[in-house]
């Protein structure tokens, strides 16, 4: 309270010359002119007030907003009187306009930026318990799924490119729950991203979802906590599941791309392609994956991407980290769990 006291006090002045600046010019042909003056004076104050650094620009950005605002009420004061000289309409007399239009025009700004808060409030607001806490129903072509709001789980509807949920953001959350529990939530991809930065795992983690244990799901653990950049986990870091167009091979492009390199093979049977920046691990099965090599001591492992079909109308993408030694295990325990992460959503 101490502090709105003090804003209106800091307000009040530069409001009042502003105010005082236009409230008087009784006369078209003078009210005009000056309103365009100050309204260029204005956006050139501040442009440069805006442009400034330094403890004392928010402070200098007060002043010429209310500034601003006072000019602009002035010159509606001003305008409102000249209409009522032209129509001789008594409550429309300046000793009744100036009074109404001050307060007004001083109050507009506290009423704006209030509705604009209790507007964002609403926006933001957390989803109910019930979206919070239970499963909601959903089809990935032909598969039914039951979605929690989960950290780190990112949906795209079968609508347009708009279509999408970001499970951490109250207002998707929201979204999504009414249109699954509606029956209409129909997908075309579920992301499941288990890494991320920790200013944004932050955000994420503070869901319901992570205060309790989720044994059902063996991506719950990942999700809630953040994967540090040293450890190579046997689960994907990110996997995706979408709706493949019929006959379409998912993996065809990235394996001509493969073939078109000679293979390197190791005495386990791993063979390496090398492609420009990118690194083709093949198992003796034939099962593949593009990986970037880092080259860097916080990141001493390589990132791969593997794409697979799922069934004949859906396909599984995951990124994971692996190294040579470890590729020829490690790919199989990842491919496993990148599957069974998708299946812990079937109800």
């Amino acid at each position: 309270m101490e502090h709105f006291g003090s804003l209106v006090t800091l307000a009040a002045i530069p409001y009042f010359i502003g105010f005082l600046a236009l409230c008087f010019w009784w006369r078209w042909w003078l009210l005009v002119p000056a309103g365009l003056v100050a309204a260029v004076l204005a956006k050139v104050e501040f442009a440069s007030v805006n442009a400034s650094d330094g403890a004392g620009a928010a402070f200098g950005i007060i002043l010429v907003i209310f500034a601003m605002i006072g000019a602009a009420s002035g010159f509606v004061a001003s305008g409102v009187v000249l209409i009522g000289r032209t129509t001789r309409l008594q409550a429309l007399r300046a000793i009744y306009v100036l009074p109404a239009v001050f307060i007004l025009g001083f109050g507009s700004y506290f009423a704006v930026t209030w509705t604009q808060q209790k507007i964002r409030e609403a926006r933001y607001a957390p989803p109910s318990a019930a979206c919070l806490d239970n499963l909601h129903p959903a089809r990935i072509a032909d598969v039914a799924i039951a979605i929690p709001v989960a950290p780190g789980i990112f949906l795209y509807g079968d609508g347009m490119s708009e279509d999408h949920y970001t499970l951490w953001s109250n207002p998707d959350a929201r979204a999504f729950c009414s249109e699954a529990d509606g029956g209409n939530a129909t997908l075309k991809s579920v992301v499941f991203t288990l890494d991320g930065y920790p200013s944004r795992r932050e955000i994420q983690t503070s869901r319901p979802f992570c205060s309790r244990p989720h044994p059902e799901y063996p991506w719950a653990e990942m999700a809630c906590h953040l994967i540090p950049t040293d450890v190579i986990p046997d689960k994907p870091v990110q996997m995706t599941v979408s709706v493949k167009a019929p006959g379409f091979d998912p993996s065809v492009r990235e394996r001509e791309a493969m073939l078109k390199n000679q293979a390197i093979v190791a005495s386990d049977g791993l063979r390496t392609h090398r492609s420009q920046n990118d690194i083709y691990l093949q198992r003796p099965d034939g099962y593949f994956a593009r990986c970037h090599e880092h080259r860097s001591k916080s990141q001493p492992w390589l990132s791969c991407t593997a794409t697979e079909e799922l069934s004949e109308k859906l396909a599984i993408s995951y990124d994971f980290r692996s190294t040579t030694e470890l590729f020829i295990t490690q790919s199989a325990a990842v491919a496993a769990h990148a599957r069974a992460i998708f299946n812990s959503l079937k109800p």
